[in-house]
Protein backbone atom coordinates (compact mmCIF):
# COMPACT_ATOMS: atom_id res chain seq x y z
CA UNK A 1 0.00 0.00 0.00
CA UNK A 2 2.82 2.38 1.16
CA UNK A 3 4.69 2.16 -2.45
CA UNK A 4 2.10 1.08 -4.56
CA UNK A 5 -0.37 4.02 -3.87
CA UNK A 6 1.01 6.44 -1.98
CA UNK A 7 4.71 6.16 -2.91
CA UNK A 8 6.34 6.27 0.45
CA UNK A 9 8.80 3.88 2.42
CA UNK A 10 6.71 1.65 4.56
CA UNK A 11 9.04 2.73 7.58
CA UNK A 12 7.34 6.35 7.03
CA UNK A 13 3.73 4.72 6.12
CA UNK A 14 3.83 2.64 9.55
CA UNK A 15 4.95 5.14 11.78
CA UNK A 16 2.17 7.26 10.54
CA UNK A 17 -0.41 4.55 10.96
CA UNK A 18 1.20 4.12 14.58
CA UNK A 19 -0.44 7.65 15.48
CA UNK A 20 -3.73 5.90 15.53
CA UNK A 21 -5.59 8.32 13.42
CA UNK A 22 -6.51 5.11 11.26
CA UNK A 23 -7.70 2.03 12.20
CA UNK A 24 -5.51 -0.80 11.63
CA UNK A 25 -5.03 -4.79 12.49
CA UNK A 26 -1.80 -6.84 13.70
CA UNK A 27 -2.05 -10.17 12.46
CA UNK A 28 0.39 -13.15 12.69
CA UNK A 29 -2.07 -16.08 11.84
CA UNK A 30 -0.78 -18.52 9.39
CA UNK A 31 -2.71 -18.35 6.81
CA UNK A 32 -2.46 -14.87 6.76
CA UNK A 33 1.43 -15.39 6.76
CA UNK A 34 1.74 -18.10 4.17
CA UNK A 35 -0.17 -15.82 1.71
CA UNK A 36 2.69 -12.87 2.30
CA UNK A 37 4.87 -15.41 2.00
CA UNK A 38 3.50 -16.19 -1.25
CA UNK A 39 3.28 -12.72 -2.59
CA UNK A 40 7.13 -12.09 -1.28
CA UNK A 41 6.34 -9.20 0.65
CA UNK A 42 8.28 -8.16 4.13
CA UNK A 43 6.93 -9.70 7.39
CA UNK A 44 7.64 -7.20 10.40
CA UNK A 45 9.11 -9.10 13.19
CA UNK A 46 9.31 -7.99 16.85
CA UNK A 47 11.30 -9.67 19.96
CA UNK A 48 8.74 -12.70 20.41
CA UNK A 49 6.32 -12.65 17.32
CA UNK A 50 6.48 -12.32 13.33
CA UNK A 51 3.49 -10.74 12.02
CA UNK A 52 2.12 -8.65 9.74
CA UNK A 53 -0.18 -5.38 9.80
CA UNK A 54 -3.81 -5.18 7.84
CA UNK A 55 -5.35 -2.35 6.72
CA UNK A 56 -9.46 -2.54 6.15
CA UNK A 57 -10.40 -1.51 2.80
CA UNK A 58 -12.31 1.73 5.33
CA UNK A 59 -8.82 2.57 5.99
CA UNK A 60 -7.24 2.54 2.85
CA UNK A 61 -10.42 4.60 1.32
CA UNK A 62 -9.98 7.39 3.90
CA UNK A 63 -6.05 7.33 3.33
CA UNK A 64 -7.11 7.64 -0.35
CA UNK A 65 -8.69 11.13 0.56
CA UNK A 66 -6.65 12.18 3.12
CA UNK A 67 -3.88 11.99 1.04
CA UNK A 68 -5.55 13.70 -2.10
CA UNK A 69 -5.54 10.66 -3.87
CA UNK A 70 -9.67 10.74 -4.80
CA UNK A 71 -9.00 9.77 -8.66
CA UNK A 72 -8.03 6.39 -6.83
CA UNK A 73 -11.39 6.13 -4.62
CA UNK A 74 -13.38 4.67 -7.35
CA UNK A 75 -10.98 2.64 -8.92
CA UNK A 76 -10.05 0.96 -5.37
CA UNK A 77 -13.79 0.29 -4.50
CA UNK A 78 -14.50 -1.41 -7.82
CA UNK A 79 -11.61 -3.90 -7.32
CA UNK A 80 -13.33 -4.59 -4.55
CA UNK A 81 -16.41 -5.15 -5.72
CA UNK A 82 -14.61 -7.83 -8.49
CA UNK A 83 -12.84 -9.26 -5.25
CA UNK A 84 -16.02 -10.00 -3.67
CA UNK A 85 -17.88 -10.96 -6.47
CA UNK A 86 -15.15 -13.73 -7.48
CA UNK A 87 -15.01 -14.99 -4.10
CA UNK A 88 -18.80 -15.55 -4.14
CA UNK A 89 -18.57 -17.83 -7.26
CA UNK A 90 -15.43 -19.55 -6.20
CA UNK A 91 -17.36 -20.46 -3.41
CA UNK A 92 -20.65 -21.39 -4.90
CA UNK A 93 -18.67 -23.43 -7.44
CA UNK A 94 -17.32 -25.41 -4.81
CA UNK A 95 -21.14 -25.84 -2.99
CA UNK A 96 -20.10 -23.60 0.00
CA UNK A 97 -23.59 -21.26 -0.38
CA UNK A 98 -23.56 -20.72 3.44
CA UNK A 99 -20.55 -18.84 2.67
CA UNK A 100 -21.01 -17.45 -0.24
CA UNK A 101 -24.50 -15.82 0.64
CA UNK A 102 -23.35 -13.34 3.05
CA UNK A 103 -20.43 -12.49 0.67
CA UNK A 104 -22.57 -12.31 -2.58
CA UNK A 105 -25.05 -9.99 -0.72
CA UNK A 106 -22.08 -7.98 0.46
CA UNK A 107 -21.51 -7.41 -3.15
CA UNK A 108 -24.88 -6.35 -4.25
CA UNK A 109 -24.55 -3.74 -1.10
CA UNK A 110 -20.81 -2.14 -2.51
CA UNK A 111 -22.42 -2.10 -5.67
CA UNK A 112 -25.78 -0.32 -4.76
CA UNK A 113 -23.77 2.06 -2.88
CA UNK A 114 -20.88 2.70 -5.78
CA UNK A 115 -23.58 2.76 -8.50
CA UNK A 116 -25.91 5.46 -6.53
CA UNK A 117 -28.43 7.13 -7.14
CA UNK A 118 -29.88 5.52 -10.38
CA UNK A 119 -29.51 1.70 -10.28
CA UNK A 120 -27.39 0.71 -13.45
CA UNK A 121 -26.93 -2.11 -15.27
CA UNK A 122 -23.46 -3.01 -13.63
CA UNK A 123 -25.91 -4.03 -10.94
CA UNK A 124 -27.08 -7.12 -12.93
CA UNK A 125 -24.21 -9.70 -12.66
CA UNK A 126 -24.14 -8.69 -8.60
CA UNK A 127 -28.09 -9.52 -8.52
CA UNK A 128 -27.40 -13.25 -10.54
CA UNK A 129 -24.76 -13.86 -7.97
CA UNK A 130 -26.96 -13.41 -5.13
CA UNK A 131 -30.07 -15.07 -6.48
CA UNK A 132 -27.89 -18.15 -7.16
CA UNK A 133 -26.51 -17.96 -3.61
CA UNK A 134 -30.25 -18.21 -2.18
CA UNK A 135 -31.16 -20.72 -4.34
CA UNK A 136 -28.40 -23.30 -3.17
CA UNK A 137 -29.70 -22.42 0.25
CA UNK A 138 -33.08 -23.44 -1.59
CA UNK A 139 -34.63 -20.12 -0.55
CA UNK A 140 -37.12 -19.58 -3.59
CA UNK A 141 -38.49 -16.15 -2.36
CA UNK A 142 -35.28 -14.18 -1.78
CA UNK A 143 -34.04 -16.07 -4.80
CA UNK A 144 -36.96 -14.60 -6.79
CA UNK A 145 -36.45 -11.22 -5.64
CA UNK A 146 -33.30 -10.94 -6.76
CA UNK A 147 -34.08 -12.48 -10.01
CA UNK A 148 -36.96 -9.87 -10.13
CA UNK A 149 -34.57 -6.98 -9.43
CA UNK A 150 -31.68 -7.86 -12.50
CA UNK A 151 -35.47 -8.20 -15.12
CA UNK A 152 -36.00 -4.83 -14.37
CA UNK A 153 -32.70 -3.80 -14.87
CA UNK A 154 -32.57 -5.70 -18.29
CA UNK A 155 -36.12 -4.25 -19.55
CA UNK A 156 -34.70 -0.45 -18.44
CA UNK A 157 -31.61 -1.08 -20.68
CA UNK A 158 -33.14 -3.52 -23.33
CA UNK A 159 -30.11 -2.33 -25.55
CA UNK A 160 -27.07 -2.96 -23.23
CA UNK A 161 -28.44 -6.23 -22.29
CA UNK A 162 -26.52 -9.03 -24.21
CA UNK A 163 -27.78 -12.40 -24.88
CA UNK A 164 -25.48 -13.39 -22.53
CA UNK A 165 -26.72 -11.41 -19.95
CA UNK A 166 -30.52 -12.91 -20.83
CA UNK A 167 -29.35 -16.34 -20.84
CA UNK A 168 -27.80 -16.19 -17.41
CA UNK A 169 -31.87 -14.36 -16.42
CA UNK A 170 -33.26 -17.33 -18.62
CA UNK A 171 -31.01 -20.20 -16.68
CA UNK A 172 -31.40 -18.61 -13.11
CA UNK A 173 -35.16 -18.39 -13.81
CA UNK A 174 -35.40 -22.19 -15.10
CA UNK A 175 -34.05 -23.51 -12.23
CA UNK A 176 -35.91 -21.49 -9.66
CA UNK A 177 -38.98 -22.64 -11.85
CA UNK A 178 -38.00 -26.65 -11.35
CA UNK A 179 -36.88 -26.28 -7.87
CA UNK A 180 -40.67 -24.69 -7.10
CA UNK A 181 -42.25 -27.34 -10.07
CA UNK A 182 -43.10 -25.63 -11.87
CA UNK A 183 -42.53 -27.45 -14.81
CA UNK A 184 -44.29 -25.13 -17.83
CA UNK A 185 -42.04 -22.31 -16.84
CA UNK A 186 -39.33 -23.98 -16.17
CA UNK A 187 -39.47 -25.51 -19.71
CA UNK A 188 -39.94 -22.21 -21.32
CA UNK A 189 -36.90 -20.22 -19.69
CA UNK A 190 -34.72 -23.05 -20.11
CA UNK A 191 -36.18 -23.04 -23.74
CA UNK A 192 -34.62 -19.61 -23.83
CA UNK A 193 -31.46 -20.32 -22.57
CA UNK A 194 -30.78 -22.56 -25.00
CA UNK A 195 -31.75 -19.83 -27.47
CA UNK A 196 -29.90 -16.55 -26.51
CA UNK A 197 -26.47 -19.46 -26.18
CA UNK A 198 -27.16 -20.29 -29.71
CA UNK A 199 -27.36 -16.89 -30.48
CA UNK A 200 -24.54 -15.92 -28.94
CA UNK A 201 -21.86 -19.21 -29.60
CA UNK A 202 -24.41 -21.16 -32.05
CA UNK A 203 -26.32 -24.28 -31.10
CA UNK A 204 -23.42 -26.77 -30.68
CA UNK A 205 -21.17 -24.90 -28.51
CA UNK A 206 -20.77 -26.54 -25.33
CA UNK A 207 -21.72 -23.70 -23.49
CA UNK A 208 -25.11 -24.03 -25.32
CA UNK A 209 -25.05 -27.88 -23.77
CA UNK A 210 -26.18 -27.27 -20.38
CA UNK A 211 -29.69 -25.57 -21.81
CA UNK A 212 -30.11 -29.04 -23.37
CA UNK A 213 -29.25 -30.52 -20.24
CA UNK A 214 -31.82 -28.77 -17.97
CA UNK A 215 -34.36 -29.04 -20.44
CA UNK A 216 -34.07 -32.84 -20.51
CA UNK A 217 -33.83 -33.17 -16.67
CA UNK A 218 -37.51 -31.07 -16.70
CA UNK A 219 -38.87 -33.38 -19.74
CA UNK A 220 -37.81 -36.67 -17.77
CA UNK A 221 -39.61 -35.40 -14.27
CA UNK A 222 -42.61 -34.69 -16.76
CA UNK A 223 -42.27 -38.11 -18.05
CA UNK A 224 -41.72 -37.57 -21.09
CA UNK A 225 -38.97 -40.03 -21.84
CA UNK A 226 -38.67 -39.40 -25.47
CA UNK A 227 -37.97 -35.32 -25.43
CA UNK A 228 -35.57 -35.98 -22.65
CA UNK A 229 -33.52 -38.74 -24.38
CA UNK A 230 -32.86 -36.10 -27.09
CA UNK A 231 -31.96 -33.32 -24.98
CA UNK A 232 -29.08 -35.67 -23.64
CA UNK A 233 -28.68 -36.94 -27.51
CA UNK A 234 -27.56 -33.41 -28.03
CA UNK A 235 -25.53 -33.16 -24.90
CA UNK A 236 -23.49 -35.89 -25.56
CA UNK A 237 -23.48 -35.21 -29.30
CA UNK A 238 -22.00 -31.49 -28.71
CA UNK A 239 -19.15 -32.54 -26.01
CA UNK A 240 -18.17 -35.82 -28.06
CA UNK A 241 -17.75 -33.64 -30.81
CA UNK A 242 -15.26 -30.84 -29.34
CA UNK A 243 -13.74 -33.26 -26.96
CA UNK A 244 -12.68 -35.33 -29.98
CA UNK A 245 -11.26 -32.05 -31.24
CA UNK A 246 -9.39 -30.92 -28.47
CA UNK A 247 -8.23 -34.15 -27.06
CA UNK A 248 -7.90 -36.30 -30.01
CA UNK A 249 -7.09 -33.92 -32.58
CA UNK A 250 -9.68 -35.54 -35.17
CA UNK A 251 -13.14 -33.89 -36.25
CA UNK A 252 -15.87 -36.38 -37.09
CA UNK A 253 -17.55 -35.99 -40.44
CA UNK A 254 -19.64 -38.53 -42.30
CA UNK A 255 -16.94 -39.95 -44.46
CA UNK A 256 -14.72 -40.67 -41.34
CA UNK A 257 -12.09 -39.36 -38.72
CA UNK A 258 -10.78 -36.01 -40.53
CA UNK A 259 -7.14 -34.96 -38.43
CA UNK A 260 -7.16 -31.31 -37.28
CA UNK A 261 -5.09 -29.08 -39.81
CA UNK A 262 -3.98 -26.97 -37.15
CA UNK A 263 -4.02 -27.21 -33.22
CA UNK A 264 -7.03 -27.67 -32.03
CA UNK A 265 -8.09 -24.38 -30.07
CA UNK A 266 -8.76 -24.98 -26.30
CA UNK A 267 -11.97 -25.48 -24.89
CA UNK A 268 -14.74 -22.57 -23.94
CA UNK A 269 -15.01 -23.22 -20.27
CA UNK A 270 -12.77 -23.56 -17.28
CA UNK A 271 -11.59 -26.52 -15.01
CA UNK A 272 -14.39 -26.19 -12.25
CA UNK A 273 -16.97 -25.59 -15.24
CA UNK A 274 -15.55 -28.73 -17.16
CA UNK A 275 -15.70 -31.03 -13.71
CA UNK A 276 -19.69 -29.86 -13.84
CA UNK A 277 -20.03 -31.75 -17.36
CA UNK A 278 -18.56 -34.62 -16.14
CA UNK A 279 -21.38 -34.83 -13.28
CA UNK A 280 -24.00 -34.00 -16.13
CA UNK A 281 -22.20 -36.64 -18.70
CA UNK A 282 -22.27 -39.06 -15.68
CA UNK A 283 -26.07 -38.26 -15.00
CA UNK A 284 -26.65 -39.02 -18.61
CA UNK A 285 -25.11 -42.23 -18.63
CA UNK A 286 -26.89 -43.47 -15.55
CA UNK A 287 -30.65 -42.69 -16.51
CA UNK A 288 -29.31 -44.22 -20.22
CA UNK A 289 -28.72 -47.17 -18.56
CA UNK A 290 -31.85 -47.32 -16.29
CA UNK A 291 -34.34 -46.83 -19.48
CA UNK A 292 -32.54 -48.91 -21.85
CA UNK A 293 -29.73 -51.25 -20.05
CA UNK A 294 -25.84 -51.23 -21.58
CA UNK A 295 -26.52 -50.43 -24.84
CA UNK A 296 -24.08 -48.24 -27.18
CA UNK A 297 -25.95 -44.84 -26.09
CA UNK A 298 -24.23 -45.55 -22.81
CA UNK A 299 -21.15 -46.55 -24.22
CA UNK A 300 -21.05 -43.34 -25.95
CA UNK A 301 -21.72 -41.43 -22.83
CA UNK A 302 -18.81 -43.74 -20.62
CA UNK A 303 -16.55 -42.71 -24.13
CA UNK A 304 -17.37 -38.82 -23.61
CA UNK A 305 -16.83 -38.93 -20.11
CA UNK A 306 -13.77 -40.21 -20.51
CA UNK A 307 -12.37 -37.75 -22.41
CA UNK A 308 -13.47 -35.00 -20.14
CA UNK A 309 -11.60 -36.79 -17.87
CA UNK A 310 -8.31 -37.20 -19.45
CA UNK A 311 -8.88 -33.50 -20.55
CA UNK A 312 -8.75 -32.96 -16.60
CA UNK A 313 -5.72 -35.36 -16.24
CA UNK A 314 -7.98 -37.62 -13.70
CA UNK A 315 -6.21 -41.33 -15.35
CA UNK A 316 -7.87 -42.79 -13.02
CA UNK A 317 -11.31 -42.12 -13.51
CA UNK A 318 -11.03 -41.77 -17.18
CA UNK A 319 -9.70 -45.37 -17.19
CA UNK A 320 -12.98 -46.82 -15.68
CA UNK A 321 -14.85 -44.73 -18.21
CA UNK A 322 -12.92 -45.95 -20.86
CA UNK A 323 -13.35 -49.71 -20.06
CA UNK A 324 -16.72 -49.54 -19.10
CA UNK A 325 -17.45 -47.92 -22.57
CA UNK A 326 -14.94 -50.60 -24.01
CA UNK A 327 -17.45 -53.70 -22.46
CA UNK A 328 -20.73 -52.52 -23.78
CA UNK A 329 -19.06 -51.72 -26.87
CA UNK A 330 -17.07 -54.97 -27.67
CA UNK A 331 -21.12 -56.86 -26.75
CA UNK A 332 -22.43 -54.76 -29.28
CA UNK A 333 -20.04 -55.19 -32.09
CA UNK A 334 -19.41 -51.50 -32.70
CA UNK A 335 -18.70 -49.40 -35.84
CA UNK A 336 -15.44 -48.54 -36.93
CA UNK A 337 -15.46 -44.80 -36.56
CA UNK A 338 -16.43 -45.77 -33.06
CA UNK A 339 -13.90 -48.69 -32.35
CA UNK A 340 -11.09 -45.79 -34.25
CA UNK A 341 -11.81 -42.95 -31.64
CA UNK A 342 -11.96 -45.72 -28.87
CA UNK A 343 -8.20 -46.83 -29.45
CA UNK A 344 -7.25 -42.85 -29.78
CA UNK A 345 -8.43 -42.29 -26.57
CA UNK A 346 -7.12 -45.43 -25.13
CA UNK A 347 -3.44 -44.18 -26.59
CA UNK A 348 -3.75 -40.71 -24.72
CA UNK A 349 -4.90 -42.08 -22.05
CA UNK A 350 -1.34 -44.47 -21.77
CA UNK A 351 0.66 -41.09 -22.19
CA UNK A 352 -1.52 -39.38 -19.39
CA UNK A 353 -0.10 -42.64 -17.43
CA UNK A 354 3.40 -42.16 -18.39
Amino acid sequence: VAVELFQESPTAFLQELRKGKFIRVNSSGRDVLSTIAVLQLPVESTASTAGVTLLPSATVEALLVDKRKLELVQPFKLALLKLASQEAARLMAAGEYELALPVALDAVQQGQLLFKPAPALQLFPLYLLASQANLGLRRAKQCEDFLALASWLAMKEPTLTTNIMKSQLSRLYGQLYAFQGRQPEALSAFAEDVYYCSLEYGPEDPRTSLGFYNLGKVFQSKGDIERAGACNDMVVQIWTSVLCRVVLGVTQTPEGLVPESSAPAGLPVGRLQLMEVVDMLLDIGRGRMHISGPDPSVADAHFVTGLALIQLEEPERAADQLEAAESIYAAHQPDLQRTRLLDMAKVMLGALQG
